[in-house]
């Protein structure tokens, strides 16, 4: 049975910007992803981002403001019909050698520990080779989205690995998440 759904922030929900997300008017929703979060939101799973935020540990933003956006992003899910139960961050540097920077699995643990999940029958929507790399280290499926910066690439760099989903948004994991939840509902 699914226990949980753990989506990638930047490149997966919203625009991702080399420069970061600093402030709400820079946090630009991709297309359907609202409505991709609604559908999710019809699962009785909690939701959760996993996200690495280096723009803290980089003096870029503070974690306060960080925290705002996730709020009002949350507030806005919500209004729209869609839910984000939990945010889990890295603030840090890429450098400081954290456990919780993808490709570790540490956001991953941190979930899993606050919502007693296995995170074998957790799934994480990524954007990038670091998102399924913290995903296989602890065995949790991945479904890759082609939103983020790497986007097409991602395809040509896939190519002869049909073991890793490759979806073209947030509305189209959604879609293959709700598939596998009735799948898991059915077994049980």
């Amino acid at each position: 049975m699914l226990q949980a759904i753990l989506l990638d922030r930047d490149g997966v929900i919203n625009r991702e910007r080399a420069d970061y997300v600093k402030c709400w008017d820079e946090m630009e929703i991709l297309p359907g992803a609202l409505a991709a979060l609604r559908r999710l939101a019809r699962l009785p799973i909690p939701i959760c981002v996993v996200t690495n935020q280096s723009a803290i540990g980089r003096k870029i933003i503070s974690a306060q403001t960080v925290d705002a956006l996730h709020r009002r992003l949350a507030a806005l899910a919500a209004a729209q019909g869609g839910r984000i139960d939990a945010f889990f961050v890295c603030p840090h540097h890429p450098d400081a050698g954290c456990d919780c920077r993808k490709p570790k699995p540490g956001l991953l643990l941190q979930a899993a520990q606050r919502f007693s999940l296995d995170l074998s029958r957790c799934i994480l929507v990524g954007d990038s080779f670091t998102d399924y790399a913290a995903a296989a280290a602890v065995h949790c499926p991945a479904i890759l989205v082609q939103t983020g910066r790497q986007g097409s690439d991602l395809r040509r760099q896939l190519q002869g690995s049909p073991a890793i989903p490759l979806v073209s948004d947030l509305n189209a994991a959604a879609e293959k998440i709700r598939l596998r939840y009735d799948r898991t509902q059915q077994t049980v």
